[in-house]
């Protein structure tokens, strides 16, 4: 047995309506699944945004971890989130954010160890941070490896690389052929 990652983090918010379309229009995330508003059995049906129910989910497909945007009922304390957002560019998602009206109490700034960093408040009042990792590439979405057709077989790439339309796996070199002496 093994824990295999996050699957959700809860955010309180007091709207859910305003929820969903400030996570999904100024932050950009995908709206990944919403809820019916009344209680129904049947887990095709899912409520939409101007109707939805308590249970919404917001980001990227599976294995990635998605956010909950959780409506308690009631108000909401205001705070740090201890969320922290990955982006590639910092500077342009600062000013596009900041050109949408998101408050950043802490602007983006470069820390000693090479990562930028800063922070950002949604509207209830919840405080998350904003990186930008020194390399962005173990955060790029991973690529389904070609599904398999038929049986397995050993097949030689054309020198040069690999066939059109296969997945190009790391190269090897040819071995060597040794000189024939006549």
């Amino acid at each position: 047995m093994a824990i295999l990652g996050i699957d959700t983090i809860a955010v309180v918010v007091s709207d859910p309506v305003k929820a969903i379309a400030w996570y999904r229009d100024v932050l950009g995330l995908d709206i990944a699944y919403i809820g019916p508003s009344q209680p129904n059995p049947d887990p095709n049906v899912q409520g939409t945004p101007d109707d939805p129910g308590h249970w919404i989910e917001i980001g990227p497909g599976r294995p990635r971890t998605r956010i909950h945007l959780c409506h308690m009922g009631g108000t909401t304390e205001p705070g740090p989130a201890g969320i922290t957002f990955i982006t590639d560019d910092i500077q342009k998602d600062h000013e596009r954010l900041r050109r949408a009206g998101v408050e950043f109490p802490l602007p983006p700034e470069k820390m000693e160890w090479g990562e930028w960093l800063s922070q950002f408040v949604d509207p209830d009042g919840n405080v998350f941070d904003l990186k930008q990792p020194t390399s962005a590439r173990e955060w790029e979405a991973p690529t389904s490896p070609p599904k398999r057709r038929g049986p397995s077989r050993v097949r030689s790439d054309p020198p040069g690389g690999s066939s059109p339309g296969r997945a190009r796996g790391p190269r090897t070199r040819p071995p060597r052929r040794s000189a024939r002496a006549s």
